[in-house]
């Protein structure tokens, strides 16, 4: 180990979905490099069926026995008492929040017409409203620390999956919610970001294939994502508002990109027919690293468009 090792002596951390899988993984390294954890687990099922406080109280006894400090909580991520009572939880016992991992998530998989409206809530409530919510709770904490560091872990699911729209949505809501977070806590010393972590899960092992499952478990540890989640939670990280891939080894950025498309100051659907090759083509495509770079290409073509013709000249945009 080199010289200077991320450590997290005195910081306190809350790990939701925690009992098992990557929560149990980032809970245990955090904890060995110094942190005390609150661990989050509601002990049920990847389908959202509740079950009690054991599964977290097993990490949190793999931590003491190791000489760290942690306690369990069982409370189903989704709820505003929930939250309130998770992060009141670690102020009572640790005197400090430091670290919140959105990690906890359930899945709906199957056709779109065939999930339910109380399914879909529920998908909802537990990957992407439980975590804005305890971000909120946690939030004032860390602004008068002017100390925070958030990590909401999303997936490559965002990108499409295929028959699991709930869970694509939710966690394409992650991502937005992490870039407009790190925005406002920028001035707070907050920092927030997104992980699409790469990893063998009791999630895969839903998947109807053995083989994959297999190649899954055999190649992407839990741990080794571990390491990019927590370097983006350390002290040393300025890291904020970006995206990020992890899993088997492998770290990586990514991003939206926008290319310059066309322009016609009287655009109509004829116009987009006959430009949509021009228009879909990314081969050209730049980075747009938050809303108002993407505004900014609206800009040049306000003030540019009608002397660049129908497509927009790259020099006007740099």
């Amino acid at each position: 180990m080199e010289s200077n090792p991320v450590r997290f002596d005195g910081r306190v951390a809350l790990v939701t979905g925690a009992g098992g899988g990557m929560g149990r993984a980032y809970a245990l390294e955090l904890a060995r490099r110094g942190a005390a954890i609150v661990v989050n687990d509601y002990g049920g099922s990847m389908m959202g069926v509740p079950g009690d406080v054991a599964r977290a109280q097993g990490v949190v006894d793999e931590i003491r026995a190791a000489g760290g400090k942690a306690v369990a909580n069982g409370d189903a991520v989704g709820d505003e008492q929930a939250a309130a009572c998770m992060v009141a939880l670690a102020l009572e016992l640790f005197g400090r929040l430091d670290i919140l991992i959105n990690n906890a998530g359930i899945a709906a998989p199957g056709p779109i017409t065939q999930t339910s409206a109380q399914r879909l809530a529920t998908v909802y409530a537990t990957n992407l409203i439980g975590p804005h919510l305890l971000m909120r709770a946690a939030w004032p904490v860390m602004a008068e620390q002017r100390y925070g560091r958030i990590l909401n872990i999303s997936s490559n699911a965002a990108l499409g999956i295929g028959g699991n729209s709930p869970y694509a949505a939710t966690k394409a809501g992650m991502i937005g919610l992490s870039l407009d977070a790190a925005l406002e806590g920028s001035g707070h010393g907050i920092l927030v970001n997104a992980l699409m972590p790469c990893a063998y899960s009791r999630m895969i092992e839903a998947v109807p294939d053995p083989e994959f499952v297999a190649w899954m478990r055999d190649n992407f540890q839990a741990e080794k994502v571990v390491a990019a989640a927590l370097y983006l939670l350390s002290e040393q990280s300025e890291v904020t508002g970006m995206v990020f891939s992890a899993g088997a080894g492998r770290i990586a950025r990514l991003g939206f990109v926008e290319n310059d498309g066309i322009i016609a100051e009287a655009i109509d659907p004829e116009q987009v027919r006959t430009s949509i090759k021009q228009v879909v083509d990314l081969a050209d495509a730049r980075p747009v690293g938050s809303q108002g770079d993407e505004m900014a290409l609206y800009t040049v073509a306000a003030d540019f468009g009608r002397e660049s013709g129908p497509g927009l000249a790259r020099d006007a945009l740099t």
